[in-house]
């Protein structure tokens, strides 16, 4: 499954954010931290939260669904998931 580096509204994504922290191994390149929010984020892709958006959201963490071609549903965390520990190489 193919994942868009932007979705069709030009809506902000965690894997542009300056906060969001990828998991340093080439397996779980989409999951990382957001040092911001302090949670986990599973796909830097297909997350948002509610600063980065250009919509009036909800304080909070949102995953970006699309509906239908150029519409998206935001879907926001119901509880705050805290981050993951994890050794960055030197």
């Amino acid at each position: 499954m193919a994942f868009p580096k932007h979705n069709g509204a030009g809506e902000n994504i965690c894997s542009y954010c300056l906060y969001f922290q990828p998991v340093p191994t080439i397996r779980r390149r989409r999951g990382g931290n957001c040092s911001y929010h302090k949670q986990w984020i599973d796909n830097g892709s297909r997350t948002t939260c509610s600063d980065m958006s250009q919509r009036r959201l909800e304080k909070g963490i949102y995953q970006l669904v699309e509906e239908s071609r150029g519409k998206w549903l935001y879907v926001r965390r119901k509880e705050k998931v805290r981050t993951r520990l994890f050794l960055v190489p030197k």
